[in-house]
C-alpha cells in the first residue's frame, strides 16, 4: 500500500444530494511539480458513475461542486453582466481528473486508521477538484487538511474551522465572515483588496514569495481568537 501514489478516501453519497462519490488522495509516492502549490497531497471529489468531463456538460457535476457561480454549466447560462469572473472554473476535467478517475475509481476504501501513516504529515488540499462540503466532514479531519475552498458557506457553515468560504463581492464577503470564515476573494485587480485582506503570497502578483504547502494561511478559521487576514487573488 505504501508503493501506491493513490488511495480512496470515501466512497459514498454526496451531502449535497445524495448520489455516490468518491474522494480519491494523489501524489503519496511522489512530490508534486505545482510550483504553486508545492508538495502537496490533493484530494479529487468525483461522481463515481460519470466521468467527471462529462458531468460537467450535463450539470451532473453539481452533486461535487454544489452551486459554484464558475461551473461551466451555470457559467454558460448565467448572462455576461451577472457573471462573478470573466472566465469558468480552470480545472480542465478531461486532463487529470478524468485520468485520475480512470485509473481509480474502483480502488477499495483505505481505512481510516491506516491513512495518518500514508501522509506522513505531509500537507493535503481539500477538494482540488469538488467542494470539501460534498462529502462529509470527517474526511477532512482524518485527512488533516489544511489548505480547502467552499462555494457552499451559505448552505454548510460547519467547516469554517477547516475550508475557506470562496467569494466573490464585498457583500459575500461580509455575509461569509457573518457566518465564522475567513474569506479567498477573488478580484480582478490588487487594486481592489479592502481592509484585513491579503493577497495570496503564493500568486504571482505577490511575488510567489511561498508556495501553498508552505504557506498554510488559507486552513479556515481556526478558533475564536483567529485573526489572521482574508486572502485574495487576482483572476486568471
Amino acid at each position: 500500500m505504501n508503493k501506491r501514489s493513490t488511495i480512496k478516501v470515501y466512497d459514498g453519497p454526496s451531502m449535497l444530494d445524495g448520489k455516490r462519490v468518491i474522494v480519491l488522495l494523489t501524489g503519496l509516492a511522489k512530490s508534486s511539480a505545482n510550483t504553486k502549490t508545492g508538495d502537496m497531497l490533493q484530494t479529487w471529489i468525483m461522481l463515481y458513475d460519470t466521468a467527471p468531463h462529462e458531468a460537467i456538460k450535463t450539470g451532473d457535476d453539481s452533486s461535487v461542486c454544489g452551486n459554484c457561480p464558475l461551473r461551466p454549466y451555470i457559467f454558460k447560462r448565467t448572462l455576461e453582466a451577472d457573471r462573478v469572473s470573466p472566465k469558468p472554473c480552470y480545472v480542465l476535467a478531461w486532463q487529470a481528473p478524468l485520468k485520475t478517475w480512470k485509473a481509480n475509481r474502483d480502488l477499495d476504501v483505505t481505512p481510516r486508521e491506516a491513512i495518518p501513516a500514508l501522509i506522513a504529515g505531509r500537507i493535503v488540499r481539500g477538494g482540488s477538484y469538488g467542494d470539501p462540503n460534498a462529502v462529509p466532514a470527517w474526511v477532512w479531519t482524518v485527512l488533516n487538511a489544511r489548505t480547502g475552498y467552499t462555494h457552499q458557506w451559505s448552505t454548510h457553515p460547519a467547516l469554517q474551522d477547516t475550508v475557506m468560504a470562496s467569494v466573490h463581492s464585498n457583500s459575500e464577503r461580509r455575509a461569509a465572515k457573518a457566518l465564522g470564515f475567513r474569506t479567498f476573494r477573488i478580484i480582478a485587480d490588487v487594486a481592489e483588496l479592502r481592509d484585513r485582506e491579503i493577497l495570496c503570497p503564493a500568486s504571482k502578483e505577490a511575488g510567489a514569495r511561498t508556495t501553498c504547502a508552505k504557506c498554510g494561511l488559507c486552513d479556515g478559521k481556526r478558533g475564536e481568537n483567529d485573526r489572521r487576514k482574508d486572502v485574495a487573488i487576482v483572476a486568471h
